[in-house]
C-alpha cells in the first residue's frame, strides 16, 4: 500500500502529514514526538474516521509497538489521528495553558514560565528537579519548545487575512475568519499570532488586547491564537435553521 495523507492533531498542533502503512507503531510514535512535542511514553492515540468525525477509537496501549504496523490499525487516507498527552509534568501542562490561552499571559510571553513561581516552590522540590533535570530543567524540554516555535512561524506564513478557519485549541472546534496575522507586542515581541473573528461568541475580546485594537468584531467574538492551532480551508459559516420541519436529535 502506498503512502497517504492523514490529519494529525494534538492540543498544540494541527497539520496534514504523510505516513507509510509499513511503519511500525513505535516508529510512528517517535516521528509524532517531533511534531507534537509529546514523548512516546506519554502519547494516547485516538483514531477518528474523518477529520470532521466525532466518533473515535483509542489505539490499544498493550499492542506490541515493535511488530504492529500502521496498516494493522486500519488507518485510511485523511483519517484524523489525535495525540493526547498523558503527562502530569507541571511544566508541560503550564506550557499548554500558555499556548492555548495567550490572552491570559503577561508581557513575558509564550513559552517563558514564570521564574517567580519556581522560586516560591519548596527549595527541596526545585533542587530535586534541577538535579534530576526534569521539566524545564531538562535540555530536551528547551529543544521541544524551539521546535514548536519554528513550526509556528512556518505555519504563520501559510495563513492569510480573510481565510476561513477552524481552531483546534479547545475541547470543541471553533469556526471563524482570519482578521490579523503578525506580531503582537502586547503578548510578546518574538512570536507570530493569528487574530480570528469567531462565528459564535466563544472568544475573549472584541479584536483588541490590552487596549490595542488589531481588528474589529463584536465583544467575545475575537480570539488571538498561535498559528499552529489554526486550520484554514473551506469552512462555511454554520447557520441554524429554526424553521426546519425535520426532526433531529437535540444537540
Amino acid at each position: 500500500m502506498e503512502d497517504f495523507t492523514i490529519h494529525l492533531t494534538s492540543d498544540l498542533t494541527s497539520s496534514e502529514r504523510r505516513l507509510s502503512p509499513d511503519w511500525t507503531l513505535k516508529y510512528f510514535k517517535h516521528r509524532v514526538e517531533y511534531i507534537t512535542g509529546i514523548p512516546p511514553e506519554s502519547q494516547k492515540i485516538w483514531i477518528y474516521e474523518t477529520n470532521d468525525s466525532n466518533e473515535r477509537e483509542q489505539i490499544d496501549s498493550l499492542l506490541n509497538e515493535e511488530t504492529t504496523l500502521l496498516e494493522d490499525l486500519h488507518i485510511s487516507p485523511f483519517t484524523r489521528i489525535h495525540i493526547e498527552s498523558t503527562s502530569n509534568d507541571p511544566d508541560m501542562i503550564q506550557l499548554q495553558k500558555e499556548l492555548l490561552n495567550p490572552e491570559d499571559q503577561d508581557e513575558e510571553g509564550l513559552f517563558k514560565l514564570e521564574e517567580k513561581r519556581y522560586d516560591e516552590m519548596a527549595h527541596t522540590v526545585k533542587k530535586w528537579k534541577l538535579e534530576k533535570k526534569l521539566g524545564r530543567y531538562d535540555p530536551a524540554f528547551t529543544g521541544k519548545i524551539q521546535e514548536l516555535l519554528e513550526e509556528n512561524e512556518v505555519k504563520a506564513k501559510t495563513i492569510r487575512v480573510g481565510d476561513r478557519c477552524k481552531l483546534h485549541n479547545s475541547s470543541f472546534e471553533r469556526l471563524g475568519t482570519v482578521r490579523y496575522v503578525g506580531k503582537i507586542p502586547e503578548i510578546n515581541n518574538e512570536n507570530s499570532w493569528v487574530g480570528v473573528e469567531l462565528d459564535e461568541p466563544y472568544g475573549k475580546n472584541d479584536g483588541s488586547i490590552k487596549g490595542v485594537k488589531y481588528f474589529t468584531c463584536k465583544l467575545n467574538y475575537g480570539s488571538f491564537v498561535k498559528p499552529i492551532v489554526v486550520e484554514t480551508g473551506d469552512f462555511p459559516q454554520e447557520k441554524l435553521d429554526f424553521n426546519s420541519d425535520e426532526e433531529e436529535d437535540e444537540l
